[in-house]
C-alpha cells in the first residue's frame, strides 16, 4: 500500500513540477473565481493539502461585503484547508507572461513562467468537508444520484457574455453608498455596436480573440463547441461540449475566469453581468442535461415505446424541476440584476415545459437516444455552474423519488397572467430567495448549511448594497448601482 502511495505521489510531483507556479483555485457562494498562487518549490505542501484559507472567504458579498456566518464566528474565524482535486490539474497557457507586449503574440525570447491550476475543495481542520462549499454539494448529489438510482448526468453549459471597451467599465459604475452629485452616468461601451446576430462582418472582428480563446481552452481541457456574436451589442456566446459528472461545471468555472484574462490581451473586457444596459437583450446560460444509466450507458430519458420517446424517469425528472423551479431560480439567477432578464421576450416567465419550444422554461429536445435531453433555461449568465448543477440534480431527483408528474406540456400564461395550470416564476430576487427558504424538501436535498449560507450572503451582501434599487425603474442611476456590484467581477 505504501509503495503504491509513494508511486502515485512521485507521479503527481512530476506533473506539478512541469509548472513553475500553481493556482489553487476555489469558488465562493457568489460563484466568483478565487485563487492562491503557489510556487512549485512547495510541491509537497500542495500535494498534502496543507494550504489554508480563511473559512469565511467564500461568504463575502459580490463586492466584498462582510457577512459573518454564526458558525464561523463561533469557531473564532478559523482557517480551512484547500484540498486540491488533482483530476482538475490543467495548464494556464494564457498566464505567466512577464512582458506585457507579448501577452498573446508568439514572440521569441520573452520571459514566461509556466502556470498551472487545480480546483480545490474546502475542509475543516478536523478533515470533514465543508458542507456549504458548492463543489462539495455537487459531488455529494452526484454520488447520491448514482448510488440510489444507478444514474449519472451528462450536461453542458451555453454561456453568453458581454465584450466591452475596458476603459469604459469604471466610469459606468456608481457606488450605492456614495451620494450622487451628477445625474449624468455613462453606459459602458460595447466592443462592437449593433444587434447583428451571426453577421460574418461582425464575427470577423472577434475572430482573432475567439481563435486565441479556443486554442488556450483546448490546452486547458475545455472544449468549446463554437463561438458566435449574439443579439446584443458586444454580446457573445461560446457553448461548451457535454461531458459526464462534475466535469462540465469544472470546465465552465475554468472558462469563466480564463475568457476574461485572454480577452484583456485583445483589449476587450468581459462581463457575465446579466443586464448591463437599460435597453437591449440580457445574457443567459442555458443548462442542457440528460441522465445516463451507469450499468449499460443508455440514455435514461429516452424510451422507444413512448409516443413522445420520453421515459417515465424523464417525466418524473421534469415533474421535479417544475415543482422546485421557484426555489431553483434563486440559485440559477443569483443577483438582483438577473431579474431584469426574466418575464421578457425570449426569457423564461412561467413554470412550464414543452417539446422543442424555445419560449418555455423547461425545453425538451427528443430527436433520438443520443440527442434526447432537457434544456433548463432559468440560469442567467451570472449563475455559478455548481449551483445550477446542484439545483437541477436536487430537484430532478426529488421528482424521481416521489414520482412527480408534470403538468401537460405547452401550458402558457394568458396575457402575462398565471392560469390554474401555469404559474409564474418569481419577479424579484427577494421573492426567489423566499421560495428557496420555504421549499423544505429542496433545502434538505441541497443541504441546509449550503442554502442558509447562500441566503445570508445574498441578504447581507447584495441586498445590503442594493436593497433600495428598483429593477422596474429603467433609469441609469439604478442600473449604475447594479453595475458597481456586478459588472467588473461577475
Amino acid at each position: 500500500m505504501d509503495e503504491t502511495k509513494d508511486a502515485k505521489e512521485k507521479e503527481l510531483t512530476k506533473k506539478l513540477l512541469a509548472y513553475d507556479y500553481i493556482r489553487l483555485s476555489f469558488v465562493d457562494l457568489n460563484g466568483l473565481h478565487l485563487s492562491k498562487l503557489v510556487s512549485t518549490k512547495h510541491v509537497h505542501k500542495i500535494i498534502s493539502g496543507q494550504y489554508e484559507m480563511y473559512a469565511g472567504m467564500i461568504t463575502f458579498g459580490p463586492r466584498m461585503e462582510v457577512v459573518d456566518i454564526p458558525y464561523i464566528v463561533q469557531r473564532k474565524h478559523i482557517n480551512n484547508h484547500l484540498r486540491p482535486d488533482f483530476d482538475t490539474l490543467h495548464p494556464c497557457p494564457w498566464a505567466g507572461y512577464l512582458n506585457r507586449e507579448a501577452l498573446y503574440r508568439s514572440v521569441e525570447n520573452v520571459p514566461h513562467q509556466r502556470v498551472g491550476a487545480v480546483l480545490c475543495d474546502m475542509s475543516w481542520p478536523e478533515g470533514d468537508p465543508m458542507q456549504a462549499y458548492p463543489r462539495v454539494v455537487v459531488k455529494r448529489l452526484l454520488e447520491e444520484l448514482e448510488n440510489k438510482h444507478g444514474l449519472t448526468i451528462m450536461s453542458a453549459f451555453e454561456p453568453e457574455f458581454r465584450a466591452f471597451k475596458p476603459e469604459t467599465i469604471e466610469p459606468s459604475c456608481r457606488n450605492p453608498r456614495v451620494p450622487i452629485s451628477d445625474s449624468t452616468i455613462p453606459e459602458p461601451v460595447p466592443f462592437t455596436i449593433g444587434e447583428d446576430m451571426y453577421k460574418t462582418s461582425l464575427l470577423s472582428v472577434y475572430e482573432s480573440f475567439f481563435m486565441d480563446l479556443d486554442r488556450n481552452m483546448r490546452e486547458a481541457g475545455v472544449d468549446i463547441q463554437d463561438c458566435s456574436n449574439e443579439n446584443g451589442s458586444g454580446q457573445l456566446e461560446c457553448p461548451l461540449m457535454p461531458d459526464y459528472g462534475i466535469k462540465p461545471a469544472d470546465q465552465y468555472f475554468i472558462f469563466k475566469q480564463a475568457v476574461k484574462e485572454i480577452a484583456l490581451k485583445h483589449d476587450i473586457a468581459i462581463s457575465f453581468m446579466t443586464t448591463p444596459f437599460v435597453e437591449g437583450s440580457s445574457s443567459g446560460c442555458h443548462f442542457n442535461h440528460s441522465l445516463w444509466k451507469v450499468d449499460d450507458k443508455r440514455n435514461a430519458f429516452f424510451s422507444m415505446t413512448d409516443k413522445d420517446r420520453l421515459s417515465k424517469v424523464a417525466r418524473h425528472w421534469i415533474g421535479g424541476l417544475l415543482e422546485h423551479l421557484p426555489a431553483m431560480l434563486a440559485l440559477c439567477s443569483p443577483t438582483i440584476n438577473c431579474y431584469r432578464r426574466l418575464h421578457k421576450k425570449l426569457a423564461p416567465d412561467a413554470i412550464n415545459w414543452d417539446f422543442n419550444d424555445r419560449f418555455v422554461t423547461v425545453r425538451v429536445k427528443n430527436t433520438d437516444e443520443k440527442r434526447t435531453y432537457i434544456e433548463n433555461r432559468i440560469p442567467s449568465s451570472a449563475s455559478c455552474p455548481y449551483h445550477v448543477m446542484a439545483a437541477t440534480i436536487a430537484a430532478g431527483m426529488d421528482g424521481i423519488e416521489r414520482k412527480l408528474e408534470p403538468v401537460a406540456p405547452g401550458q402558457k400564461p394568458i396575457n402575462g397572467k398565471a392560469t390554474p395550470t401555469c404559474k409564474l416564476l418569481p419577479n424579484t430576487f427577494q421573492e426567489a430567495l423566499h421560495s428557496l427558504q420555504a421549499d423544505t424538501l429542496f433545502v434538505k436535498k441541497l443541504g441546509p448549511d449550503f442554502v442558509d449560507w447562500f441566503c445570508q450572503v445574498k441578504q447581507r451582501g447584495d441586498f445590503h448594497s442594493l436593497g433600495k434599487v428598483d429593477i422596474t425603474n429603467g433609469d441609469q442611476i439604478n442600473l449604475a448601482y447594479e453595475r458597481h456590484e456586478y459588472l467588473k467581477y461577475m
